[in-house]
């Protein structure tokens, strides 16, 4: 019997009400873990600050390697460990975030035995900027990737098998307002994807991003008063640094399909991909379509898109109203049942 390899995906910078905080996706991600043999997600969905609680069953993929997978363009290997180098921002751009991203380091190798085999800072600033569309995604834009290119690829050559990048992004104090009072997206996290999918392309190893704050940024999560309980691991300490640590610390490699064994996990092993139900316009739910995976698609997980199953005239799609509802439906997949078996009325069969 094959195993059971859920896909469970929640775009970043779109404002999502489960998985568009800190973290907030982890306990459905580990539900579905509980019943799946494993789970594959993206950082944002298990990024709890210094917080990564995902089951160990729980592969963590950074979204563009995501997308190369289900392109059929590389297949997963799951590891024990994984030798990790960081890139830190100049600490121009604030010496309170570098420092507090060097004690991340240290504690996570002294706690949980993390192995980082070394930490570059960047000869200048990155210069990382958060902007909000009129549509209300974050997006972002960098000044020049070579900055923190450079020292990846030094890195690389010294052994790391995964990159941790941490860099300073420019916000607006207005949107870390309305974030934390639940009422806007995360405001570094599309420029946050850009800087993980540009290191992913170029190197084809497992990263992910982390922000830098500034001593005015620390002091306002810190000091922020009870703020909404989705963005509660910001206010316990902004040190991101460490939930991308845990994470990349066993990532699965990523191999070109020419190289891929029988026992790493390619698209062909997908089987199922659980999504907002407004988000329907990317590559996972495109190769749904192309590779007929089942795609469970959440009402109940609403975003500030409106790209629906319906606009797209797509089929293979399970609607489920909740995350409780789509565990249901991963339940009776595992078991071989046809869950539109257990829903009544039940559908009648016309015979020709």
């Amino acid at each position: 019997m094959g195993k059971m390899i859920v896909v469970n995906i929640v775009p970043t910078g779109v404002g999502a009400a489960i998985g568009g905080y800190e973290g907030d996706a982890t306990p459905a991600t580990n539900a579905m873990a509980v019943i799946a043999d494993k789970v594959i997600t993206h950082p944002n969905v298990v990024n709890g600050v210094s917080l990564n609680i995902a089951s160990k069953n729980v592969l963590y993929v950074e979204g563009y390697s995501l997308d190369q997978m289900f392109q059929g363009k590389i297949a997963l290997r799951e590891v024990l460990s994984n030798k990790i180098g960081v890139i830190i921002d100049n600490k121009k751009v604030s010496k309170d975030g570098f420092n507090l991203a060097v004690n991340s380091i240290n504690a996570l190798r002294v706690i949980k035995g993390i192995e980082v085999i070394g930490v570059k800072e960047t000869k200048k600033p990155v210069g990382a900027e958060s902007i909000k569309t009129k549509a209300g995604i974050v997006v972002g834009k960098l000044k020049d990737p070579k900055v923190f290119l450079k020292p990846a690829k030094e890195l690389i050559e010294d052994g790391a098998e995964a990159i941790a990048i941490c860099t300073r992004i420019k916000i607006k104090e207005n949107d870390l307002d309305l974030f934390f009072k639940g009422m806007g997206p995360n405001p570094y996290g599309g420029v946050e994807a850009i800087i993980s999918h540009c290191l992913s392309s170029h190197f084809k190893i497992p990263c992910a991003h982390a922000p830098v704050l500034s001593k005015k940024e620390i002091e306002k999560e810190i000091f922020s008063g009870i703020i909404d309980s989705r963005a509660g691991a910001e206010a316990m300490g902004p040190a991101y640094l460490g939930s991308v640590l845990q994470g990349l610390a066993n990532a699965p490699r990523l191999i070109p399909m020419k190289d891929a064994s029988n026992n790493d996990i390619t698209v062909g092993d997908i089987s199922a991909i659980v999504l907002p139900y407004s988000c329907m316009g990317g590559i996972p739910a495109l190769a749904a379509q192309k590779y007929h995976i089942p795609l469970i698609a959440v009402k109940e997980n609403s975003t500030v898109l409106s790209v629906t199953p319906n606009k797209l005239k797509m089929k293979n799609v399970i609607v489920a109203e909740n995350y409780l509802e789509a565990l249901g439906i991963i339940t009776a997949m595992k078991d071989g049942i046809d869950y539109k078996t257990i829903k009544r009325p039940i559908e009648p069969l016309f015979i020709s």
